[in-house]
């Protein structure tokens, strides 16, 4: 049986959050793909009306980063050093973070 455009269910992407700094957030729909899923926390901004925050990996999206062969072969990323336990990742659009809190 065919289907038709009116039976497949509408499901609307998830509103961007109010991102503040200090919180533990997963990032989401951001180039490079590498950096999709990955943990982290965001770091304090004196600009009350900034739209992007710079993430501070947690130790285990640091190391999945460091073995990413997609990180490898991105000119957008430095691939985290072995003896670098926590990666920076600056400016990432709060647009490409959710709350991660309860993430386990």
């Amino acid at each position: 049986m065919p289907v038709t455009v009116e039976e497949i269910p509408f499901i609307p992407t998830p509103e961007p959050e109010d991102i503040k700094p200090g919180r533990r957030v997963r990032l989401v729909n951001i180039s490079p793909a590498s950096l999709n899923g990955l943990t982290g926390t965001t770091q304090t901004n004196p600009n009350p009306r900034v739209t992007r925050l710079d993430v501070l990996l947690d130790e285990s999206s640091t190391d999945f980063l460091r073995r990413d062969h997609r990180a490898r072969a991105s000119s957008k990323l430095k691939v985290p050093a072995p003896d670098v336990t926590r990666q920076l990742i600056s400016r990432i659009p709060n647009d490409c973070m959710f709350y991660a809190e309860n993430d386990s």
